[in-house]
């Protein structure tokens, strides 16, 4: 008798794990994606305004770095002095907020693909479960 109403249900079952777990799964990875992409640029944001005077010194120190390279340290000073004139505060992150945006452009066909793989089978073995 068990058998019978598990066989019964089974079809019913299949069809809606896959329309609803499909749509399910897609929507709430992409949910996540996105919102791992919004946490990770207000991270950054924050950061910035947070703690400008650390943000200003790793600027300027990769900028005198590029800048004086291989050359003779004596000309160190000089070149720190026309550095922190040029620039008085640390640049908007930019260049973060656009690579965190690619990563996230990258990786969202891959969890949308997880979603559509995952949602099923969770809907499915919970649809089994209360059985």
């Amino acid at each position: 008798m068990n058998i019978l109403k598990t066989l019964l249900r089974l079809p019913a079952v299949l069809v809606w794990s896959v329309v609803y777990g499909a749509a399910g799964g897609v929507l709430f990875k992409a949910l996540s994606v996105y919102e791992y992409w919004l946490e990770s640029n207000r991270a950054q944001i924050m950061q910035w305004k947070r703690y400008p005077n650390r943000n200003y010194r790793q600027f300027t120190s990769s900028v005198l770095m590029g800048r004086v390279g291989s050359e003779s340290w004596s000309t160190l000073p000089m070149a720190y002095s026309q550095i922190t004139n040029k620039f008085e505060r640390a640049p908007y992150p930019y260049l973060i907020i656009m690579c965190n945006t690619l990563i996230a452009l990258v990786y969202l066909p891959v969890a949308l693909l997880a979603g559509l793989v995952e949602g099923p089978a969770f809907v499915y073995q919970q649809a089994m479960s209360n059985a």
